[in-house]
């Protein structure tokens, strides 16, 4: 997702008269270009004076968007990446190098889930944000925290989707070197290398040069020109390129190649030994290819919107119309981080099966209490039952008596 918007929904322009030599942009009512700029890069929307410190209002469309989508992007996403971390730490899948990298998606969605919180609290229910006038190094600090940590986070987020591909490539290119080329250690060497690209790559997001712009809750470049030419004109298009558009062509050259190399592997014959290991496989390629699908389908859309704003669209959208298509392909591209584990719940079986075994044995868990406390004889039975069905369902629970 491009950060041409930190505060999700909640876009607010700046003073007209912040830099002596305003970006291009939207052309404010007054004729003159407006200076403020949406965070990431990119042309602003207008002002609404030529002149003073102005904000745009929040419209309706906005607040609803922040206020009841962010409530079940919550209510659905930690629950879903909470339940998505326990099924592939389980026996199954925590065997497979590519579950190391899924655990790492689900943490680094969660980050991002975190963040968000900022902005459903002072968009969504209209809360009065830190006042800069009278706390400005501390409303500073916010706002290049909550910056640097979301463009980490979808940096990361991207970056190790498209490990997860290239480690289902491995194991297809190179079938007897599975062990040394796909092993956790290297998995989770790669997945911190990841982690250091998006660190550096966003790291000039807590510099002093970026702040809380005067009369707006928007996070911009407050002191040299160079950094505000670089923050509006640069970084919106290079964080598109390297979160989305770089992150895609090489998904889809890997998955090409990977599925060509796949058809000719299905020619062969399997022998028994094998082949639960390739069911595992198979069900994490279906896994992999759900959560490209989502991938491709909320990003794009925004990505798109980004880089055409400035060339094409800003003589064509009015300020409202701009500030609620942003809105709305903001929380398209947030539906990525908060819906995977249900995604992976629909494609795949085997994921589906692990979740139910979670519930029983959770179920079980909670009887075999009860019947501890009715007796001797009850809690044998339970505990033989929990017995019987150990194996079955992947429980570890204990014998209870």
């Amino acid at each position: 997702m491009n950060e041409s918007v930190w505060n999700i929904m909640s876009i607010t322009t700046s003073s007209n008269n912040l830099y002596n030599q305003p970006p291009n942009g939207f052309p404010s009512p007054n004729g003159s270009p407006p200076s403020g700029s949406p965070p990431g890069g990119g042309s602003p929307p207008p002002g609404d004076s030529g002149n003073g410190n102005t904000a745009t209002v929040i419209t309706n469309l906005q607040r609803n968007v922040a206020l009841y989508g962010y409530i079940l992007l919550f209510l659905f996403g930690f629950f879903g990446h909470i339940n998505s971390i326990i099924i592939f730490s389980r026996r199954t899948l925590r065997s497979v190098s590519t579950s190391c990298l899924f655990i790492c998606v689900s943490i680094s969605d969660i980050i991002y889930l975190l963040v968000c919180i900022y902005d459903f609290l002072y968009t969504g229910l209209a809360l009065t944000p830190i006042d800069t006038a009278t706390n400005s190094n501390l409303s500073n600090a916010l706002c290049r925290f909550r910056s640097f940590i979301k463009s980490v986070a979808m940096c990361s987020s991207a970056w190790l989707l498209l490990a997860i591909v290239i480690d289902r490539w491995l194991r297809i290119r190179f079938p007897f070197q599975v062990k040394k080329l796909c092993s956790r250690k290297r998995i989770l060497i790669g997945a911190l290398i990841i982690l250091i690209f998006a660190i550096i790559l966003n790291s000039h997001l807590l510099l002093p040069s970026l702040g809380t712009l005067s009369g707006s809750d928007i996070c911009g470049p407050v002191t040299t020109s160079t950094y505000s030419f670089f923050f509006r004109q640069v970084w919106g298009i290079l964080f598109t390129c390297l979160q989305t558009v770089l992150p895609t062509i090489a998904l889809l050259i890997v998955t090409i190649d990977m599925f060509r190399r796949l058809r000719l592997r299905q020619k062969q014959k399997l022998n028994r030994g094998n082949r639960r290991r390739t069911f595992v496989d198979r069900q994490m390629l279906i896994i992999m290819l759900a959560s490209i699908l989502l991938f491709f389908t909320t990003q794009i859309p925004l990505s798109l919107f980004n880089i055409l704003l400035s060339p094409v669209l800003q003589s064509r959208l009015t300020q409202t119309q701009a500030l609620e298509l942003t809105s709305i392909f903001n929380f398209i591209a947030s539906i990525n981080f908060g819906t995977t584990f249900y995604v992976h719940c629909l494609t795949s079986g085997l994921f589906r099966k692990e979740f139910y075994n979670i519930k029983n044995c959770n179920r079980r868990h909670r009887v075999g209490v009860i019947t501890r406390v009715l007796g001797v004889e009850a809690t044998q039975t339970q505990g033989v039952y929990v017995q019987k069905n150990r194996n079955q369902h992947g429980c570890s629970v204990q014998s209870l008596h």
